[in-house]
């Protein structure tokens, strides 16, 4: 028998992203701007600070091989998956067993670790997981504990780990730490949550191994202090079938479930492309109903294709494509982390 979800449910599904893209959007808006925000969620960042102090700090921990961290201070993306993605290519090259550790957000992660298989989908992993698996094809380990999913990956023979986020994470033992700054956004007004966008206050980069500057998709690498890298999309490729991509000037329906959602549209706009914007909250679900809607062709975010749904052959389109992205790090960077890899295990 086929169940049918009910009426009021299917309308709290449908409410609940729209509210919490309202919130995003509004809390966006005062972290990003030049005024001082509220009086009360000052208040409010004081008292994060104090209930997080034991997190402020880098974690003084050794772990047994090295183990990466790709962080950032910000909520929200700032390029570390792609930058992650480069090490473990660079690292699995140099003939390392490289592993992958994530916390799995938007996905079902508890406090047991669990591998990311192929057959895995993001509701139970998280969409960066999935992502970061489908494209290494190095294990990659999803757990709220990190330091558990570490545990996980030397049991599975990793000689190196990479963790996709973390820098927070007091738990996890390090080795380096790599922070990622969007030079489009940076660290915006400087206030930690829920004033500002930063975790952790802005002088734990003085702590940090290495700190990455992406530059914004026009180029521009802004004023901050550290070592500039480039995200470059390539062409749009097809996801289900080989159908011919679209091509500037075309009109199409660009959806993105990412952080930033405007930098996916800025590079979509700086190709020429006439855009039917879709943000979604972070991590958001893509439905078939929610598909069904856009008249097409519908561009996509790698991570986005991550939680595209099973489709029923009457439900298949051929006019989804994905807009793949990659890191482009500075030679002078990959010698580092080799150079710390090899050091470490002298």
């Amino acid at each position: 028998m086929t169940r049918t979800r009910a009426p009021g449910k299917r309308v709290r599904d449908s409410i609940a992203p729209r509210i919490s893209l309202a919130i995003a959007r509004r809390l966006t808006g005062i972290w990003y701007s030049k005024k001082s925000p509220p009086r009360l969620l000052r208040a409010a960042s004081a008292f994060y600070e104090r209930a997080v102090r034991d997190r402020l700090v880098r974690p003084s921990g050794q772990p047994p091989c090295p183990v990466i961290v790709v962080g950032n201070l910000v909520v929200g993306g700032s390029g570390k998956t792609p930058v992650v993605l480069a090490l473990a290519d660079s690292l699995s090259l140099a003939g390392y067993a490289v592993s992958i550790i994530s916390r799995g957000y938007g996905g079902r992660a508890g406090v047991r670790p669990v591998r990311v298989e192929s057959g895995s989908c993001a509701a139970e992993v998280g969409d960066e997981a999935l992502e970061l698996h489908a494209r290494t094809g190095r294990p990659v380990w999803v757990c709220r504990k990190r330091d558990a999913a570490l545990a996980a990956a030397l049991s599975d023979g990793a000689q190196v780990v990479l963790s996709d986020d973390g820098l927070q994470h007091a738990a996890l033992p390090r080795s380096f730490e790599i922070c990622v700054v969007d030079a489009r956004r940076g660290l915006g007004n400087g206030y930690c949550l829920p004033a500002g966008p930063l975790r952790q206050p802005a002088d734990r980069l003085q702590s940090v191994d290495m700190v990455l500057v992406k530059r914004a998709p026009d180029g521009n690498p802004g004023d901050f202090s550290g070592t500039a890298f480039d995200l470059e999309a390539s062409e749009l490729e097809s996801i289900r079938g080989n159908a011919t991509p679209p091509l500037p000037p075309a009109r199409i329906d660009a959806l993105a479930g990412i952080a930033d959602p405007e930098a996916f549209f800025e590079t979509l706009e700086l190709r020429g492309f006439r855009l039917r914007r879709h943000p979604l909250v972070d991590h958001q679900p893509i439905t078939v109903e929610m598909l069904a809607a856009l008249p097409g062709p519908v561009v996509l975010t790698e991570k986005d294709r991550m939680r595209l749904p099973r489709l029923e052959m009457d439900q298949q389109r051929d006019d989804l494509f994905v807009l793949p992205v990659r890191a482009r790090l500075p030679e002078e960077v990959l010698q580092r982390i080799a150079g710390h890899v090899r050091e470490f295990a002298a």
